[in-house]
């Protein structure tokens, strides 16, 4: 999975596309946009984030020729499901471990941004971004 931070504008439109594909039940996240207000200028930068163990990239779809459920549903094309080898060199995954699938690669990532992602695609208390559904903890 390629994500270009450049693109994203943190709609959460491949979180909810994700829910819908997979009856991901709420409060739970296969994945999700992080919210985190950057420590410079206090805007918002975004940022998706893969669980690691139930996100599969869409296998079921793929076997039908579609692309995941989270790509086709980015409105800036800020995913992109691609082979490894053609990533460009300046994609790079996130150093911390467990906040994310290891396999995905980003363009743009700040490292200020890893210091905020406390459990990465769980529901963690400690997360400053903003909840857009609540459910069981």
């Amino acid at each position: 999975m390629l994500v270009d931070l450049r693109r994203c504008i943190g709609c959460h439109a491949c979180s909810v596309a994700c829910k819908v594909e997979h009856g991901v039940p709420l409060g739970e996240f296969r994945m999700r946009v992080r919210w985190m207000e950057r420590p410079d200028d206090g805007r918002m930068a975004f940022l998706p984030v893969f669980d690691g163990e139930s996100c599969d990239y869409g296998r079921d779809r793929a076997r039908f020729g579609l692309e995941p459920a989270c790509v086709n549903a980015c409105p800036t094309r800020a995913l992109d499901l691609i082979e490894a080898k053609g990533a460009p060199a300046e994609a790079k995954p996130l150093e911390r471990p467990g906040s994310t699938r290891a396999d995905v690669l980003y363009l743009a990532h700040e490292p200020w941004q890893e210091t905020k992602l406390n459990a990465g695609a769980a529901l963690h208390p400690e997360d400053e971004d903003i909840l857009y559904e609540q459910g069981p903890r």
